[in-house]
């Protein structure tokens, strides 16, 4: 009857350092996991961290480009106000001279 409960005592003992083997593998196993994703994490958390950096850099330029393309058609509403008045004026010495070249006669 004492081996029976030395066989039990020693199946406990086995089973429990099996046990804490098993976990304490696991357990290591999750340790070195999350250590290489919280790398990953954290260098995927700097990557875009610089992107966005790069982005308001890029934003702010097209935000002073804005500013100059409006300039710029400013200044290409008044030149062609201006070429507006200028083939006008050209349209107006046209008709007159149509008007003189009608009067005088042609060799012919």
């Amino acid at each position: 009857m004492l081996a029976l409960v030395w066989i039990g005592l020693a199946v406990f003992v086995l089973a429990s350092i099996g046990g804490i083997a098993f976990a304490a593998l696991r357990g290591l196993g999750a340790y070195r996991t999350m250590r290489t994703v919280g790398g990953e994490l954290t260098a995927g958390v700097d990557r875009v961290s610089h992107d966005a950096d790069q982005i308001a850099i890029k934003l702010e330029g097209l935000a002073g480009g804005t500013t100059r393309l409006d300039a710029a058609l400013t200044h290409l509403h008044v030149s062609h106000a201006r070429l507006n008045v200028l083939l006008q004026a050209i349209a107006e010495v046209r008709a007159g001279l149509g008007r003189i070249t009608g009067v005088v006669p042609r060799k012919g």
